[in-house]
């Protein structure tokens, strides 16, 4: 039995049992619970189990409670602060549900909450365009309003996506406006988790900036945070873990190995295999790095894997397939160079699709068209292995048929030699008055004054300037078009002015 089957059993085994719970129990058993305010409810329900019997029983009398009694900010509550409890594929229709009550109640900010989470939803499924335009939406409602604490929790948040799309810097500068709000208030322990979580944002943002030690202070800082708060001991794992990998790029490959061996169980535990699987591609670099590659590309592998079966990957780990590419071709082992040839390319239009922004940053020591016509020699290479035998009957075969068609064309050759001789004369004659033509024609240079000069290079410089290369389907005759001249004299400019062709000035 399949696990998704076992948890739609399960589903309904406690569905069935919160029936006979009621039936059982009648108006009493109700009166028992809707005695409760929704803050007790709200208790209950994070008190007891997730997908447990009891937490179900308590979720339905909060939805009941809040239907009966037509409160529509209490009903938009529920989708909003529950979604979480639902299975993944339920979450965005179940928090899609709470707009239709959040916006009858009129209030700015808990509509800007219900956008925040719902780009939570969106984030913790790796969607990040998606989680960044529902946090944009949630700014819209909360700035009209007074909440500093939601304020700077959205920049938390866009800077975490700003983090992940390669903006470090202008993440950095979202972070230190966290850290200053939420380090105000030592005692408040909603203000202290938005600090840390803060502190941890800025570290990687820093990290990314090639500032290690810092980015080490940083999460040392986060981690005494932590531990005089008296945080649950998995905010400690992380940084822990974090911590491991600043190790990794310090050089001390033992102790980043040992950091973050020790934490992936915690990560698996809480199901992030995001974190888990960059923990795996360290430790791959760690063991890599000491030249015990064997050990490496055990890991390497486990990052494929994730990409198989979950669909995540992250231009970081660009360099996981490139080194799988070159530690197989190096063995000589074809079919795992061309299997991760094949993963990389895949890798790369995920890339394109999900972080358009920091593709043109990647550093690609394989680029696609180079990997594509390396898979096809690979996969020609291959096929002759596994046919060499038929293939060599088969060239045996063409081989003699080849010597008989030979001896029966012999004689036509010679009768038509002389043909093609006179043939050959007469094409070198007319080359030669087609070259002379040529010459003549490239000899008379194109007339261009210099003020329509001078404006199509200032044309061009603001068209770099604003990267509008990277819009799609560019073409010098779109080009052209939007810059208000002709085809011709834009190719002759940028001939003469940026030393290249169309084609590779904009690339």
């Amino acid at each position: 039995m399949s696990f998704s089957t076992k948890n739609h059993l399960i589903s309904i085994l406690i569905y069935s049992l919160i029936f006979v719970s009621e039936t059982l129990f009648g108006q009493k058993g109700q009166d028992s619970l809707f005695k409760y305010s929704y803050l007790e409810l709200d208790d209950l329900i994070h008190s007891s189990p997730k997908h447990s019997l009891q937490n179900a029983i308590y979720l339905n009398y909060y939805y009941q409670k809040a239907n009966r009694e037509n409160n529509n900010k209490e009903m938009a509550l529920y989708y909003k602060n529950y979604v979480f409890y639902q299975k993944q594929e339920n979450r965005i229709p179940f928090i899609d549900s709470a707009f239709f009550y959040a916006h009858k109640s009129n209030d700015k900010a808990f509509i800007g909450d219900t956008y925040l989470t719902k780009g939570l939803v969106y984030y913790n499924i790796k969607d990040y365009k998606q989680a960044l335009d529902n946090y944009l939406i949630a700014n819209d409602y909360i700035c009209k309003t007074d909440d500093a604490y939601k304020k700077h929790q959205i920049k938390y948040l866009i800077g975490i996506i700003k983090n992940y799309l390669g903006y470090y810097e202008e993440a950095e500068k979202l972070f230190l406006e966290c850290v200053a709000y939420f380090g105000q208030d030592q005692t408040n322990y909603n203000m202290q988790r938005e600090y840390v979580k803060s502190l941890e944002g800025l570290a990687r943002s820093v990290l990314k900036s090639n500032r290690i030690e810092e980015s080490n202070k940083i999460l040392q800082t986060a981690l005494t945070s932590v531990q005089k708060a008296n945080f649950s001991e998995l905010d400690e794992h992380y940084i822990i873990f974090k911590q491991g990998i600043n190790d990794y790029l310090l050089n001390n490959y033992d102790e980043a190995i040992r950091k973050i061996q020790e934490k992936l169980p915690y990560l698996y535990e809480n199901e992030d295999f995001a974190w888990a699987t960059r923990g795996n591609f360290y430790i791959g670099k760690a063991y890599w790095d000491q030249n015990e590659k064997e050990k490496a590309i055990v890991y390497f592998e486990s990052v494929d894997e994730v990409f198989e079966n979950k669909g995540y990957t992250h231009p970081d780990f660009r360099e996981n397939y490139e080194l799988l590419i070159g530690y197989y071709e190096s063995q000589n082992d074809k079919d795992n160079q061309l299997k991760y040839i094949k993963q990389l390319v895949r890798a790369d239009s995920v890339y394109n699709q999900n972080y358009k922004y920091l593709t043109g940053q990647i550093y690609k020591e394989y680029k696609t068209k180079d990997l594509l016509s390396t898979q096809r020699e690979l996969e020609e290479s291959l096929l002759i292995q596994k046919n060499k035998v038929i293939l060599i009957w088969v060239f045996t075969g063409l081989l003699s048929i080849g010597s008989v068609v030979a001896y029966l064309f012999q004689q036509k050759r010679t009768k038509r030699k002389a043909q093609e001789l006179i043939s050959e004369i007469e094409e070198i004659k007319q080359a030669k008055v087609i070259a002379l033509e040529s010459v003549k024609i490239a000899s008379k240079p194109l007339q261009i004054d210099e003020e329509t000069i001078q404006r199509l290079l200032k044309n061009l410089a603001t068209f770099e300037k604003q990267q509008k290369f990277r819009e799609l389907n560019i073409t010098l005759d779109s080009l052209a078009k939007k810059i208000k001249t002709n085809t011709t004299y834009l190719s002759f400019v940028i001939n003469i002015y940026k030393n290249k062709n169309f084609s590779d000035y904009i690339n």
